[in-house]
């Protein structure tokens, strides 16, 4: 599902989704909605880090028997 911001700028329709923000706002460092979802979503990224989920075949500790 995608992420969208409310951006102050846009008046007609203020809803933009992060990615086009991210990519194409020349003011998205000052922007107090983009630094928020940047710092929500950084928080979040650590718990869902894909390089800490590993496979337990995959999994290169040796087992106990």
């Amino acid at each position: 599902m995608a992420d969208y911001l409310f951006c102050t700028r846009k008046k007609n329709n203020p809803r933009i989704n992060v990615r086009i923000c991210k990519e194409k706002c020349p003011l998205k460092d000052r922007c107090p909605e983009f630094l928020a979802y940047q710092e929500r979503s950084g928080n979040q990224s650590s718990i869902l880090n894909s390089r800490l989920i590993i496979s337990p075949l995959l999994n290169p500790m040796a087992s106990e028997n």
